[in-house]
C-alpha cells in the first residue's frame, strides 16, 4: 500500500501541509541507510511513518510550519536516522553513533539544554534539566527522534510541555512492536517492554493500559491518530504469543 497524502490527513489526523510534504513532496534521501533500496519517502509502518506524526505533533504543540519544513531542518533529521540504522545494524558502534550524532548537530544547537540532556542519557548519566523516560528502558528508544528539535530555537519550558505529549505518541508505537515482537524478542533476549514487566499475563495487561493511559493525552492533540493506534493496540491482544499467555 502506498501511503498517500490523504491517508496521512484523513486516517492519522496529519496536517494537510504536512502530510502533502512527506508523501509528495520531500525526495527519498540519497545514501542512507534507513531509506537503503526505497524508491518511495513513506512506506507502511510506523518506522517511517513515525516522521509525518512527530512533525505534525510539533506543528500541533505551537511549531510554525514554515520551521519544522525547513530543508536544512529535514535534512538533520534524516542524518539522524541514517546513524541510527547503522547503530541498530552494527555498522556502528556506540561510540561512533554517539560521536556521529554530536558531529552532526555541531554548530546547529539552539536548544542547548535538550542536546545537553539527550548525550548525557545517551552515555548513562543523569540529564540536567528535562524528564525523559527513564522507568522502562523498552520505551527509551524514542528519545533519539528529539534531537531533531536541537537546531530549533525553543524554549525550556515548550520543550518540557511538549515531551508530555511526545510519549504519549511515541510510547504506545513502541508498545506496538513489542507486543508484535513478544515471541522473537524472549527468544533472541531483545528489550521488550512486556518482558521487562514480568514476562506474563499480567505484564501484557499492565502493557495494554500503559497503552490506552498514553492515547488517552495523545487524544487532547490528535484524536485521529489515537483511535488509530487505540484499535490497533486492542488487536496486538490477539497476537499469538500474546494470546497464548492470556489464555
Amino acid at each position: 500500500m502506498i501511503v498517500t497524502s490523504r491517508i496521512l490527513e484523513k486516517q492519522f489526523g496529519i496536517d494537510p501541509e504536512i502530510a502533502d510534504y512527506f508523501a509528495n513532496k520531500r525526495p527519498v534521501p540519497q545514501n542512507n541507510r534507513f531509506w537503503k533500496n526505497k524508491r518511495i519517502y513513506l512506506s507502511v509502518g510506523f518506522g517511517y511513518l513515525t516522521i509525518p506524526f512527530a512533525f505534525d505533533l510539533m506543528h500541533k504543540c505551537g511549531i510554525a510550519k514554515s520551521v519544522l519544513l525547513e530543508d536544512q531542518h529535514v535534512a538533520l533529521m534524516e542524518q539522524g536516522f541514517d546513524l541510527l540504522r547503522g547503530y541498530e545494524k552494527n555498522e556502528l558502534s556506540f561510540v561512533e553513533f554517539t560521536t556521529g550524532c554530536m558531529e552532526l548537530v555541531k554548530d546547529k544547537v539552539k536548544q542547548k539544554h535538550l542536546a545537553a540532556d539527550l548525550f548525557a542519557v545517551l552515555s548513562g548519566r543523569e540529564p540536567a534539566y528535562f524528564s525523559f523516560e527513564k522507568k522502562h528502558k523498552a520505551l527509551a528508544r524514542s528519545d533519539h527522534f528529539l534531537f531533531t528539535l536541537v537546531d530549533l530555537d525553543l524554549s525550556d519550558e515548550w520543550i518540557s510541555g511538549f515531551l508530555k505529549y511526545w510519549y504519549a505518541m511515541a510510547r504506545p508505537i513502541l508498545l506496538l512492536d513489542d507486543f508484535k515482537d513478544l515471541e522473537e524478542d524472549r527468544r533472541d533476549h531483545e528489550e521488550n517492554t512486556i518482558i521487562e514487566l514480568g514476562n506474563n499475563a499480567a505484564a501484557i495487561k499492565a502493557a495494554y493500559e500503559f497503552g490506552l493511559d498514553d492515547l488517552a493525552i495523545l487524544e487532547t492533540v490528535n484524536p485521529l491518530l489515537a483511535a488509530y493506534m487505540r484499535a490497533y493496540l486492542k488487536d496486538a491482544l490477539n497476537y499469538k504469543a500474546v494470546r497464548e499467555e492470556l489464555n
